[in-house]
This record gives structure tokens, sequence and C-alpha cells, in this order.
């Protein structure tokens, strides 16, 4: 199969629910692949340079010390990704203080101009993940994942650059992923469409997953011309923004945008999800407290 039509075939986004899907044998036989075309040889060293610098600037943990690491990434290369995983990663430093300086890293599909970031390939998210679980204590260490892209009704995130890349991340690879890493307490956040799927692969009681819908459901506000989705401006934005505990910012948030949703008429609501591992929890609580 020529490689556009694989590509349209594999990565189309559904407008909901419904839509029609196209069914494509799995060419990674359910691992963490992608597609890729070659960019020119100057690209391809600044990307190399860009991810080279990422994974260099990150520090080891401070001995006795909780500290938080974060990965932050745009997967899609629509700008409204790009703008969310920035502040959202801005907030999220602010909300966690000291315990994230030098323990930050960004990945981004672009979608705002000249290249800044990293691009979230699938080697690269394995990367940051690797790099991370070698830089943390495993037992005292609180590691933050967020991802923003679009979600498929199969329950796997959308990787996508245009005219570069594209893949798909199922649940079971961020599973994987974080299992091989020796992460182990962690906060993952998910923003896309379908995003409730990746509860059940990766709850745990050292595991707090924050989703933007349930698995069956679409979320909304995906536009590119949007600084915010709808989940991401309600959790980030409006809430934690403001200093509340991550857990209370959810809980509001799901009431400000089930107020949106009726005020749009967009339906079936989102209704997005959480679990909360009760050592997770606890952890979480102490960074935060930690931070005031």
């Amino acid at each position: 199969m020529r490689f556009w039509t694989f590509l349209a075939a594999l990565f189309v986004v559904a407008a909901g629910p419904a839509a029609a899907q196209p069914q494509q044998r799995d060419p990674f036989n359910g691992q963490f692949g992608v597609v890729q075309v070659t960019t020119a040889p100057t690209q391809a060293a600044r990307q190399a340079r860009l991810m080279g610098d990422a994974l260099g600037a990150l520090q080891p943990q401070r001995p006795g010390e909780l500290d938080v690491y974060m990965i932050t990434a745009s997967l899609w290369g629509d700008p409204v990704f790009e703008r969310e995983a920035t502040q959202a990663e801005t907030i999220l430093r602010e909300h966690f203080g000291d315990a994230t300086q030098g323990h930050t890293i960004l990945l981004s599909a672009g979608g705002q101009g000249e290249r800044t970031y990293p691009a979230p390939t699938p080697e690269n998210i394995s990367a940051a993940i690797g790099q991370v679980g070698a830089m943390i204590d495993r037992n005292e260490d609180l590691v933050v994942i967020f991802l923003t892209s679009h979600g498929s009704p199969d329950g796997s995130i959308a990787i996508r650059e245009n005219n570069h890349f594209a893949a798909a991340m199922r649940p079971t690879h961020l599973r994987d992923l974080l299992i091989s890493a020796g992460i182990n307490n962690r906060v993952v956040i998910v923003s896309a469409c379908f995003s409730g799927a990746f509860i059940g692969p990766l709850a745990d009681t050292n595991t707090i997953v924050l989703t933007a819908a349930q698995h069956d459901r679409s979320s909304f506000g995906c536009q590119p011309q949007r600084d915010w989705t709808f989940f991401g401006d309600a959790l980030f934005s409006h809430n934690l923004r403001g200093n509340k505990p991550l857990l209370e910012a959810f809980e509001d948030a799901k009431t400000l945008i089930a107020q949106w949703e009726r005020e749009h008429n967009l339906t079936p609501p989102s209704n997005p999800q959480q679990y909360v591992g009760q050592n997770a929890a606890a952890l979480l609580r102490r960074a935060e407290r930690n931070a005031r």
C-alpha cells in the first residue's frame, strides 16, 4: 500500500463515536511504531540536537527530597495542541514549584511556525521516559505526564506531524514504557477523545489517571484556532492556575466542561474520567504541600 494511502487509512480521526473507521491490518503487530518520511539533512540534524539538548537538560533527583518530573507532549500538529501543551507545562511547573526544577521535558508535533521542541516520535517518547526513569528515585519521586492530541474509538491517541510522521499510542504502549523505565509513581493526564481507555491499563495503587472523556465519548474544543481544548482550558487555565489541588481542580473542571457542552449543545457529553490510586494520591498531596 502506498504511504499516504496507508497514512490516511490508519490515522483518520473520527468526527464522533459513530463515524466509520477504516479497518486495516496493524503493520507493527501491536508494538509502538511510526510511519515516517525523512526530513532534509539540516532539519534532521536540528531535530537530533533539540532532543539531545532536552535529554541533557534533565537533572538527577535530590536524595531525600520528593522531586516531580514532568513529560508534556503535544502529539498532533494542529496549533491548539502545542498551545495547550506549552501553557499546561508552565502551569504544572508553577503548581509543583521547585520540585520540577531541571526535571521537565516537552515534546511537540509543532503547529506554531518554526519548531522549538523535539518531535514526539515514538522513539523520542520512549527516550524521554527512559531518561526520566534513569534520573528518579523510584520510591520517593513523582512523574507527571500530560498528553494532548486527537483520540480514536479504539482507545489509541494519535501522533502526527504533517508530511513527516504518523503513529498511534495505545494505552498499553504507555503502560509498558513506564514499567520498562521503572516509573512507578505517576500522574497521567490525557486530553483526547475516548481517552478514558487509558484508565484500565494504567490503573494501580501508585497511579492517578485523569482523562478528557470516557472511553466511548468524544471530547471537544480541539479546533486549530483555539488556545485550549475544553478539557485543558477547564483543568489548567480555569482551575489549576489558581493553585487548587490537582484532584479538586479536576472535579471543578468536570462541572465547567459540562456547562460549556450544554451551552454549545454538544452531545453526548464527554464525561471526563479519573482513577486515583491510594499511594499516588498520598504522594501527590505531599508534593502539593511542599510547593506551597
